[in-house]
């Protein structure tokens, strides 16, 4: 059975680590552990073929920019022909403390642009896992804080982060989006004992 693994992102080194990719890093990072293919340019986006198990994967990075993301979702999903129901978006989320996961199998864009064009071409019956990278101080824009790399203390903490987002994706092809939502929504492990999670 195949799956699509699309992350959300900017491409571009300048952007790589900043707060608004954190779903092309949650790609990156199951590129690296399932050992995938090389990527390939298809439909705006940069594609990886892998294998988990028994399945297929496509891992995607959208060559769009965020807020025209649904660009490349739309081409990704005429393409390779993969129902709404085998399709994960990784997005980064302002309203979740940074290092929490949160998967869920549909609903509203809740502000989020990049998000918003790919419901635009799905509607909103479709899985998503966010990433939470906090909210801005008082005193930052933002639309700055979004494109502002993470914090050296924050990129300590993104091999987890990125490595407990995976695991939760390969669950929810393995076993369902109601076990790896019991098993991994909520703050990475490396984070349930701090008291302040704004870094």
């Amino acid at each position: 059975m195949e799956y699509l693994v699309i992350g959300l992102g900017n491409p571009g080194k300048e952007y790589r680590l900043t707060r608004h990719n954190a779903g092309f890093l949650v790609v990156e990072h199951l590129m690296k552990e399932l050992q995938a293919e090389a990527a390939f340019p298809d439909c705006a986006s940069l594609v990886s073929r892998a294998r988990w198990g028994k399945h297929r994967l496509l891992l995607a990075k959208p060559l769009t920019f965020m807020n025209l993301s649904g660009r490349a979702v739309q081409m990704l999903i005429l393409k390779y022909e993969i129902p709404l129901s085998r399709i994960i978006i990784i997005l980064d989320d302002l309203a979740l403390p940074f290092g929490m996961i949160r998967l869920r199998r549909g609903g509203s864009a809740g502000g989020h642009k990049g998000l918003a064009s790919v419901l635009a071409v799905t509607g909103e019956d479709l899985p998503r896992l966010r990433v939470g990278i906090g909210a801005p101080p008082a005193t930052v824009e933002t639309a700055s804080f979004v494109l502002d790399p993470f914090s050296p203390e924050e990129q300590g903490l993104l091999p987890e982060i990125t490595a407990w987002a995976g695991r939760a994706v390969l669950t929810w092809i393995e076993r369902g989006m109601e076990e790896a939502m019991s098993r991994y929504n909520g703050l990475v492990p490396a984070l349930r004992d701090q008291p302040d999670q704004n870094l």
